[in-house]
């Protein structure tokens, strides 16, 4: 009896140290939310990371336990908030994860974005020769410039304006005229702040393109339609985007 009891309670102090050993093992993850907590997904939002690198933690603090750090570009749905934390869910290969994220490092993402015209709403914009943030930087649009966005992928969208794929979380929609331009006035005299703007035959993106110029060049507005400038300078006159007057 007395050997029974023994070999019991050896067979109960090696369970328990499997377990202990596990519980170390194993990383460190965040509750999964109860059952009412996942009802409020039907009007969750879409973001993404728009820094280096988020820390997914445990717990709504900087005390808490990270999870993992979430890359830029990544994309969160956002589930409920404390005192500036919020909780999101994201997937990591098949699996879903849930934690705390400092939310001003987040920025909407482009769910249920359409082609069209575009504003830039960063101060720069970094273009690329794919959708997708590891891709060859080919250049950049400055704050204010419209594109035209004619092919979606994910959060990314192809602009022949640009020339490449932009993320569509730091672009705004707007209307085929462009935005008002209200710091350029007609009979101002200008420089050319973008590496290379079009000069078209009309006030659109469509307009046909008559010219070329380079940046630093000087033109003079005589006109402003949106936001689009009628421009004279050194050898010709046109329509370009005012967005890339300076």
């Amino acid at each position: 009896m007395h050997r029974f009891t023994a070999r019991a309670r050896a067979f109960v102090r090696a369970a328990l140290a499997a377990v202990c050993l596990a519980a170390m093992a194993a990383p460190a993850l965040a509750v999964v939310p109860s059952s009412s907590t996942l009802a409020s997904y039907a009007s969750s939002k879409a973001y993404i990371v728009n820094c280096s690198g988020l820390n997914l933690r445990c717990g709504a603090s900087v005390s808490s336990d990270v999870q993992f750090v979430l890359p830029r570009g990544t994309t969160v749905t956002y589930i409920s908030d404390k005192s500036g934390w919020w909780y999101v869910s994201c997937k990591r290969g098949s699996t879903t994860y849930y934690g705390w994220v400092d939310k001003k490092y987040l920025a909407p993402a482009a769910t249920g974005a359409a082609t069209g015209s575009y504003a830039v709403n960063a101060s720069r914009l970094n273009v690329r020769v794919y959708p997708r943030l590891s891709a060859r930087v080919t250049g950049s649009l400055p704050q204010g410039a419209i594109i035209r966005v004619t092919e979606l992928n994910g959060d990314w969208g192809y602009s022949p304006t640009a020339g490449g794929w932009v993320a569509l979380a730091y672009l705004s929609p707007v209307s085929s005229s462009g935005q008002a331009a209200a710091s350029v006035t007609p009979g101002s005299t200008y420089r050319v702040i973008a590496s290379k703007l079009n000069v078209r035959a009309s006030a659109s993106i469509d307009g046909a393109i008559k010219d070329g110029l380079f940046g630093g060049v000087s033109v003079t507005v005589t006109r402003v339609s949106g936001g689009w400038a009628y421009v004279t300078y050194r050898g010709g006159e046109g329509w370009v985007s005012a967005s890339y007057l300076g």
